[in-house]
């Protein structure tokens, strides 16, 4: 009979967000990464609109200072509730 010993264990983790996209329309980076302006993928929460495109929060943030539409189907941009 063989006899495995273990003698150490690594947790790791991952998390995602809840988007259709897996991509930031803005900045191309995964919603997985985060924006340029962030030191942290958790504190680059998706921003989601009501024609359902979703970008980095900061990435439309930036965006809107000089648009009010949707960087993809140009419709007015309202946000939806944040994605969990």
């Amino acid at each position: 009979m063989v006899k495995i010993r273990i003698n150490k264990i690594y947790q790791t983790c991952s998390q995602r967000w809840k988007v259709a996209s897996e991509i930031c329309g803005i900045c191309q980076q995964g919603f997985d990464q985060m924006c340029a302006s962030c030191d942290h993928p958790m504190k680059c929460p998706p921003a989601m609109g009501k024609c359902k495109h979703a970008y980095h929060m900061h990435c439309m943030q930036k965006w809107l200072e000089n648009n009010k539409v949707c960087p993809m189907c140009r419709a007015p941009w309202k946000f939806t509730k944040s994605t969990e």
